[in-house]
């Protein structure tokens, strides 16, 4: 609900009357062309960026500690952490990243600003646009933080000499400040995408609503068949008649969360 309402976490878009100006009508035509090639691969990375943070975030919410006993969730933790270290390297990848040859978001603007404008006011529109989108402060700490794990633990595993141990053990960046600097590279995504807004969640992860209800994606799916087979969501089943007797034994607080899950998968409360 919170992303179907928070338009601006998924569709990027800049200054209103650059948004209506297709490329071909802000640059020379060589240049769109180059344009379109180079803008086409960011916005394809931050799509696949967004909906992985978009699926972590799913998976936080989920009750994994109730459904599963601690040493048997391996694979959920797997899908966590590996989605959780392609996001610190993709978003190096399109804010941090160093080097000649690169294409991020910084060399891109740079691009952009460089080239021949066939309108010049045109051309200090973006520059306002991208002068108020720019990284405040705190964005700028959990990007350091993001290249500090990507270079130190992720890409590379490098020894610290002095101590023997490695660098960056100490570094670290909640999945709150991952959604935080993504939503800093977005909208500058958003400052450079021209001719139109550009939807940043693909397929059935992109928000809308059915019967008045909010889309569900296929992880929901996945999640919810994961509850409907879990001990915790199926005990007055389990046990039959004799649920009546163990309910009593059941606290309060034990009923709510048990019942707000069989809601959640269309079974009635007990």
């Amino acid at each position: 609900m919170e992303v179907l309402e928070a338009l601006d976490t998924w569709q990027a878009y800049s200054h209103p009357e650059l948004s209506e100006c297709k490329p071909e009508e802000l640059f020379s035509t060589g240049f769109a062309a180059q344009y379109r090639f180079l803008h086409k691969d960011i916005w394809e990375r931050i799509v696949r960026l967004n909906g992985t943070i978009l699926s972590l975030e799913t998976l936080r919410e989920f009750p994994f500690h109730l459904v599963y006993a601690p040493g048997n969730m391996e694979f959920w933790r797997l899908v966590f952490s590996n989605f959780y270290e392609v996001t610190c390297l993709n978003l190096h990848g399109l804010s941090g990243d160093a080097g000649n040859d690169v294409h991020s978001i910084p060399s891109f603007k740079k691009t952009i600003v460089s080239a021949q404008w066939i309108d010049p006011r045109a051309k200090e529109l973006l520059l306002e646009t991208l002068k108020e989108r720019r990284f405040d402060s705190d964005v700028r700490a959990v990007a350091g933080r993001v290249t500090a794990l990507r270079n130190n633990r992720i890409a590379h595993r490098l020894i610290d000499k002095e101590n023997g141990g490695f660098k960056g053990d100490k570094v670290g960046v909640t999945l709150k400040e991952l959604r935080a600097l993504f939503n800093a590279v977005h909208a500058q995504f958003g400052a450079v995408s021209f001719g139109s807004a550009y939807v940043t969640l693909a397929g059935d992860m992109m928000p809308g609503r059915v019967q008045g209800k909010p889309a569900r994606s296929c992880l929901d799916g996945v999640l919810d068949s994961v509850l409907r087979g879990s001990g915790i969501v199926n005990q007055p089943e389990r046990h039959g008649q004799w649920w009546s007797d163990l309910r009593k034994c059941r606290s309060p607080e034990e009923l709510r969360v048990m019942n707000e899950l069989r809601q959640r998968v269309g079974l009635p409360e007990a």
